[in-house]
């Protein structure tokens, strides 16, 4: 079964020198419809996608993790191993705007219409570039009939919050040449992300840091 587009993967994830290992096996919730098109300058790139979206489940490296489609553009298949997979860094501001969905939002999604919402989120954000998010004009739009994905997306997109707790990157398989310099193209890339130190851990870090300055100064004193 040929899956429709991919997933950002919300898992904690080690950085390494080999390739990683990427198996998707279905939905964690089931799936809605959505209808969506990606509308950049031109015609070259114009996409349309219609069928099911949701946070899908799977492995990483034979972990499980659940993860959300990042890039609309390439493909997959339910439940093949490709282990070719690589750990690269995204757009800041778009790595930082999926964070603030994350974080603000991701501990309560999960329900098909929840997860669906939250996957049209992630693609806005990545695909958006007018400086605002409305899934009803600019580059990427939600199209369907029945908005009941598109207004919860759209409720998370205009409150996004105003920090992030994680670092978002992505899993990503390129295209090459095989043995028989044939062209084999990537496969679908899966956001990840790993968590990061809330501000109020970094003043706790920091007063401890001061308090050990402190502390080895009135040894150094008493010794002298």
């Amino acid at each position: 079964m040929l899956a429709f587009a991919c997933v950002s993967v919300l898992a904690t994830v080690t950085t390494a020198a080999s390739a990683d290992t990427v198996k998707l096996t279905g939905y964690t919730y089931g799936s809605k419809s959505v209808n969506v098109k990606v509308d950049p300058p031109g015609t070259t790139l114009d996409l349309t996608y219609a069928g099911g979206a949701g946070e899908f489940k799977g492995t990483l490296n034979g972990a499980s993790f659940n993860t959300y489609c990042l890039d609309l553009y390439e493909y997959f298949n339910w439940n093949v191993s490709y282990n070719e997979y690589h750990k690269v860094e995204i757009d800041p501001t778009r790595a930082f705007d999926m964070g603030r969905l994350i974080t603000k939002y991701r501990g309560g999604v999960d329900t098909a219409l929840e997860t669906a919402a939250f996957q049209i989120a992630l693609w806005e954000i990545n695909y958006e570039t007018s400086g605002s998010y409305n899934l009803t004009t600019g580059l990427f739009k939600e199209t369907a009939v029945d908005s009941g994905v598109r207004s919860l997306a759209q409720s998370y997109l205009s409150n996004l919050g105003s920090f992030s707790n994680v670092h978002v990157s992505k899993l990503e398989s390129l295209g090459h040449y095989d043995s028989k310099h044939k062209w084999v193209a990537g496969h679908q890339d899966f956001l990840i992300t790993t968590p990061v130190p809330e501000p109020s851990t970094y003043a706790l870090m920091a007063a401890g840091l001061v308090g050990m300055g402190f502390v080895a100064r009135r040894r150094r004193q008493a010794q002298g």
